[in-house]
């Protein structure tokens, strides 16, 4: 998970000291250089208590979205769309059943693909308890916020996760049980709504700092032309403080394009289904020199709903 070689200082871990709530540590850290050429940091705890948890970045799992629904009182809908691969809940929030053939706007929405990337989960949360609050009716949001729930429960915090990356599992031919189960709920999505965007929501590697950016496959045709209308409309209402100043980042497209399997969400979204599909990498600690708490991930999610809503009006 922690790829690439950019600037470690940009690694904020966060800590739960006995029973308090989990905060970043103090950008107060050591860099310790090795004999064979290898370097070591360390984080430096100040006022450390009985017992320390330390995790990368804000932990999120079914408790939270237990307290998401409770905290919306009843305009989050929460159900199970089928079994994972080790027979656990795979988990569907959505706002709005609606009804077959629905003219209503629809947006799909996926995060923890790679169990580990929990700012997906935050953002997603932005987003939901914003549409919850504006009591949105006219947009219809169904939503996977731990799609690959086995990862997240055992710990799995990598990508590759057996006996596919989850994000390399689409098309035609779903590669992963998960993928399959997942492709029959935005089936049933689409026929109730006017689907406008697919949404993937991931995090990047560990110690990237630069902010927000949408791995984009160029082109010309209609659909990647409507991608690019709604990168633009996202990534102006996310704002300068979170989002990179070049948040397009153009990239090849994964798997077989000729069987359409083995493919990435974005591009089963696209390819697949025909309707516009985005990628989103959100930083683990920092955006711009900014440090990013729960509150920043929350408002980021609101942004993207009211530039969104914004836009269908």
């Amino acid at each position: 998970m922690l790829m690439g070689s950019c600037d470690l200082s940009n690694i904020i871990p966060i800590v739960k000291k006995d029973n308090s709530s989990w905060k970043r540590i103090e950008r107060t850290y050591q860099f310790h250089p090795l004999k064979d050429g290898r370097y070591q940091v360390s984080w430096i705890l100040n006022n450390p208590g009985k017992i320390n948890d330390i995790a990368l970045c804000y932990p999120y799992g079914m408790a939270e979205i237990e307290k998401l629904v409770k905290e919306t009182r009843g305009y989050l809908k929460k159900d199970i769309v089928g079994l994972s691969s080790e027979n656990q809940s795979i988990i569907r929030l959505s706002n709005d059943y609606s009804d077959a053939g629905s003219k209503k706007a629809g947006i799909y929405i996926v995060a923890r693909q790679h169990s580990g990337e929990t700012p997906g989960s935050w953002v997603l949360e932005g987003i939901l308890r914003y549409l919850a609050v504006s009591r949105v009716k006219n947009i219809i949001v169904w939503a996977i916020p731990l799609s690959n729930i086995d990862g997240v429960e055992k710990g799995c915090y990598g990508k590759d996760h057996f006996p596919h990356d989850l994000n390399r599992s689409w098309g035609n031919q779903p590669l992963r049980h998960e993928t399959l189960v997942i492709q029959r709920d935005i089936a049933r999505w689409q026929e109730r709504c006017t689907p406008i965007l697919g949404l993937d929501l991931h995090a990047p590697g560990g110690a990237e700092g630069d902010g927000i950016y949408f791995p984009f496959h160029n082109g010309q045709s209609p659909v990647i032309k409507k991608e690019k209308y709604w990168i633009n409309v996202i990534g102006r209402a996310i704002g300068k403080e979170y989002v990179f100043s070049q948040y397009k980042k153009i990239c090849k497209p994964v798997g077989n394009l000729k069987n359409l399997t083995g493919l990435m969400l974005d591009t089963y979204f696209r390819m697949c289904l025909k309707i516009p599909g985005l990628c989103l990498e959100i930083p683990y600690g920092i955006s711009k020199g900014k440090v990013l708490t729960i509150e920043d991930y929350l408002e980021i999610g609101k942004r993207i709903t009211y530039g969104i809503m914004e836009a269908i009006k």
